[in-house]
């Protein structure tokens, strides 16, 4: 499932997105190198297992994007994140396994400072940023006179920034539990960050910065370089979208794509596909921010009482959607419900709404797996 994508549409770097099940997801950034991240010998890779980790440490949903190439970003370290956008993640952790933490290329260490920077410079000032290596046993101690632990905890402190820290993380020579004991490190280092962002002026902040709308030529490029627009039905979006329409009562649910000055309906259950004017299309307004998007009584609501849509004869009254993102996280669409009705949303489960979004995204871009749990949601509906 891995391939390459885009990193803001100039740079091309090898990105898989994994999603856990469940509401408030945390975002997270994941760079590692390839050799690192690989699958160990029970067929799960690391990235599968902090995932894992992560939900369990923190109860929340998961959003979790790998790059694996480290060593290039490394070898190219300036500006490779000016367009990759750091802002819209709560954590970003970068793992060094052995070799790559300076202990045979000791410039390394001097890029991993440079790499660090580039990332501060572009996060929001919420966002934490981890550095993990190998931890030092006695016999590397007694060997060198600076051992990578030491010189990766210094490279770290010469940042200055308390939004950096560094975590050593135990040798072990069994691959499969050197495998489980970075998915720990990772995930309780993530549950830390969770822990420390509540109630903070710049986790609020980045909450505003992150439910911004995207830049329009960038959104529109994400979803030309998709080439779906137009195209013929897709026979596993229409059992998503049937899916949907029964498990939360509705008369409809879509899939819909937000085209320049137009929604495509690329799968529906309920209303015919096709297209109709953006102006009057409540799925953009859900593109316009990345958290879903609840309305019980359109007619009512103050977003949309005196909008075309509800103004118009026979409007949509209830309406609830959660975003469809490119590979590299702009908002391209969203996979929504609806009824002519109002509806009590007391109860609604936003998380299996996500798990369905998140199902399609994963069809639809290719980089992006299936979130983890959702079939237990789905079928417990």
């Amino acid at each position: 499932m891995e391939r390459s994508v885009g990193a803001g549409h100039g740079s091309r770097l090898a990105m898989r997105r994994l999603h856990h099940s469940g509401t408030r997801p945390v975002k997270v950034l994941l760079i590692g190198d390839r050799g690192h991240l690989l699958a160990d010998a029970q067929g799960a890779t690391l990235a599968e297992r902090a995932s894992d980790r992560m939900w369990l440490s923190t109860r929340h949903g998961v959003d979790l994007d790998v790059l694996t190439d480290l060593a290039p970003v490394l070898r190219a370290v300036q500006g490779v994140f000016r367009t990759w956008r750091l802002w819209r993640y709560d954590v970003v952790l970068v793992a060094l396994g052995e070799g790559m933490d300076g202990s045979r290329r000791p410039r390394t260490l001097a890029r991993v400072g440079d790499l660090l920077e580039e990332v501060l410079e572009d996060a929001a000032d919420a966002t934490e940023v981890v550095v993990l290596g190998p931890s030092v046993d006695a016999s590397d101690r007694s060997r060198h006179a600076a051992a990578p632990e030491d010189r990766l905890r210094a490279t770290v402190g010469r940042l200055g920034s308390a939004r950096v820290r560094f975590r050593a993380v135990d040798r072990v020579e069994d691959p499969v539990q050197r495998s489980r004991g970075w998915a720990t490190a990772l995930g309780d280092e993530v549950a830390r960050t969770v822990g420390r962002l509540g109630g903070m002026e710049s986790a609020a902040k980045a909450s505003a910065l992150r439910n911004r709308p995207d830049d329009e030529t960038s959104r529109q490029q994400a979803l030309d370089d998709l080439r779906i627009v137009g195209s013929g039905p897709d026979p596993r979006l229409d059992d998503l979208v049937e899916l949907a329409r029964n498990a939360f009562g509705t008369e409809a649910a879509e899939i819909n794509f937000i085209d320049r000055d137009r929604q495509w309906k690329m799968a529906a259950a309920g209303a015919a596909r096709g297209e109709q004017a953006r102006s009057r299309s409540y799925c953009s307004f859900t593109i316009q921010r990345a958290e879903p998007i609840v309305i019980s009584d359109a007619i009512v609501d103050p977003l949309l009482r005196d909008t075309p849509m509800v103004q118009g004869p026979n409007p949509v009254r209830f309406y609830a959607a959660h975003p469809i993102e490119s590979q590299d996280g702009y908002r391209i669409g969203s996979f929504c419900i609806y009824d002519h009705e109002p509806r009590d949303v007391r109860g609604l489960d936003l998380s299996v709404l996500r798990d369905l979004a998140l199902l399609a995204q994963a069809e639809i871009t290719g980089a992006d797996l299936a979130p983890a749990g959702a079939g237990k949601h789905l079928q417990r509906r």
